[in-house]
């Protein structure tokens, strides 16, 4: 369309008076035609070499003739053409026209695009200008010209874009520099000039991080077990010193339910002191049993609050958890104490006044045994004599568990005792139709009392041959570990009842019919007069006493 305008504009420069004289000349309109296209035809090629691919012509109105065509076709130039032709349609319309040719017998049938544009001289219409051009070529040069134009909206867009975009950046750098700001205090300094609005929120960022940070540490520097739970009673956070207390790491406990820390039979109390804080109460001192990773039992006081969100909405469960085991040790340590106090005061008491009439009776009998006219009650005399051996055993019992002097202590070797007593002790399992392994390690000397230390081994032994049936194995094992002698005691017996092991070492408490509930109790105070403690290991497959003695000790009454 841009060329078929220039083609008139330079069409009308040159409509000077030599073409005028060539209309008012006396000449046929051939003449007349050829004069005007020497004119113009130079015009045509000068344009159809820079628009190889177009079709330019000029027709005249006035000779009924194509007075210039480019490129130069001489058979078509000088040549009428029908009014049907499309060019015609600007001499209808006195307008610009552009019509389109899908089956153009010049272009090898191929689609044309034709714009026609009236040529008119002093507003009267003389001929119409046409350039056609293929289709394809039309649509490749759109193409192209759209591709320039959107090249260059690119250009225009991509200026915005980087400004955008370095502003992008500067926000960017600033809300990352004010996201560290926040968590790591005072490290990094933000520029607040670019954004001010931001200031008040940094400060109370600040202040809220600073609190968190207090309560952290607080947290993890804890000796108290902190935790915390979901709705769901699932760990979502466990301090290092619950770590240490119920051996779990943090990998191991996050996202276990908080029952894996229950005893056996003790999920259903666990859960109900928590959906208690679920509903709203809070738990103070509470003591339960915990189980730790091992299986180890302790006593925990727990203190337990619910957590909740800005609404006021309960989303979880915080607890604090503090270790009393051997504050619950000490308390039954002092109640047995207590009872050994009473019954010492006791067996001081009445020892010497039973034992003496004891003593003339025991002897009558083994005088009226050994009658001759009474040898057929014999056994009736020994039964009588074992009783009462048995009942000064009690008094020795009562009179050890009253000793208040200091205990005599020599040097001797742990395992030169057991030695001395295997034999005995492997009779006694002979005679259970049971067997005893012995595993000593390498101990060295150190200050005991040999008497006591040999009544503690003897009632261990016998307690755990008691525990088992015909067949079962004990095994007794020394050892050194922490600069204490460590002699354990382990049967394959069906395990100590928990109601049972609660009360264990106190005076009678007895599960034989014709014990006296003494012999762990003066065990017990044997092991303590020595310095030294007393464990229980229990379970259905077997019950193992582990005693610990100091190589090194101050003294005790």
């Amino acid at each position: 369309m841009s060329l078929t305008v220039r083609l008139n504009i330079d069409l009308k420069n040159l409509y000077s008076e030599d073409i005028e004289k060539v209309d008012l000349a006396n000449r046929s309109n051939q003449e007349k035609a050829l004069a005007l296209n020497a004119i113009i035809q130079p015009l045509f090629d000068d344009f159809s070499k820079q628009y190889p691919n177009y079709c330019l012509g000029y027709y005249d109105n006035r000779f009924k003739l194509i007075a210039a065509q480019a490129p130069n076709l001489k058979p078509f130039i000088l040549q009428p053409i029908t009014e049907s032709d499309i060019c015609f349609v600007s001499n209808e319309s006195d307008k610009l026209e552009i019509v389109e040719n899908t089956n153009s017998v010049g272009w090898n049938r191929k689609g044309t695009i034709s714009v026609t544009l009236p040529f008119s001289v002093d507003n009267i219409l003389i001929g119409h200008i046409w350039a056609t051009t293929k289709t394809d070529d039309v649509y490749q040069s759109v193409f192209e010209y759209s591709i320039g134009v959107l090249g260059f909206l690119a250009v225009l867009l991509f200026i915005p874009y980087k400004i955008a975009m370095f502003v992008i950046r500067k926000l960017r750098t600033q809300l990352s520099s004010f996201a560290e700001s926040i968590l790591q205090d005072d490290s990094v300094q933000i520029d607040t000039q670019i954004l001010p609005e931001l200031n008040p929120l940094l400060t109370a960022a600040k202040v809220h991080s600073q609190q968190f940070r207090t309560y952290e540490a607080i947290v993890r520097n804890s000796n108290d077990s902190i935790t915390s739970i979901d709705l769901d009673y699932r760990i979502k956070s466990i301090n290092p010193a619950g770590q240490k207390m119920y051996g779990y790491n943090a990998t191991e406990a996050l996202g276990q339910e908080i029952f894996i820390l229950a005893v056996p039979g003790g999920i259903s109390e666990l859960k109900e002191v928590l959906d208690r804080v679920k509903s709203g109460e809070e738990i103070l001192g509470y003591d339960m049993k915990r189980r730790k990773k091992d299986g180890k039992v302790i006593d925990v006081s727990s203190s337990i609050t619910p957590i909740r969100d800005d609404q006021g909405q309960i989303i979880g469960l915080m607890g604090i958890h503090r270790d009393i085991t051997e504050r619950k040790q000490m308390e039954a340590e002092m109640k047995r104490l207590d009872g050994l106090n009473l019954i010492g005061k006791m067996a001081a008491s009445i020892a010497h006044e039973i034992r003496n009439p004891m003593t003339t009776v025991r002897g009558f009998l083994q005088l009226l045994g050994s009658k001759p006219k009474l040898l057929d009650h014999k056994n009736y005399f020994e039964l009588m004599i074992e009783e009462l051996d048995r009942a000064n055993t009690i008094i020795t019992e009562f009179l050890s568990l009253s000793r208040s002097t200091p205990i005599e202590l020599n040097i001797h070797n742990l395992n030169t005792i057991l030695s001395k007593l295997l034999p005995m002790l492997q009779a006694d399992a002979l005679k259970n139709e049971q067997n005893i392994v012995v595993e000593l390690e390498e101990i060295p000397t150190f200050e005991l009392n040999e008497q006591e230390i040999r009544q503690v081994i003897l009632n261990l032994v016998r307690n755990g041959f008691e525990a088992m049936v015909a067949g079962g194995v004990l095994t007794i094992k020394t050892y050194l570990e922490n600069n204490q002698a460590v002699i354990t005691f382990r049967d394959q017996g069906s395990g100590i009842a928990p109601e049972v092991l609660q009360d264990i070492g106190k005076p009678f408490l007895t599960t034989k019919e014709n014990g006296t509930g003494l012999g762990l109790t003066v065990s017990y105070n044997i092991v303590h007069r020595h310095g030294g403690t007393i464990n229980i290991e229990t379970s259905s497959k077997g019950t193992t006493f582990v005693i610990k003695l100091p190589l090194k000790r101050t003294l005790e009454s």
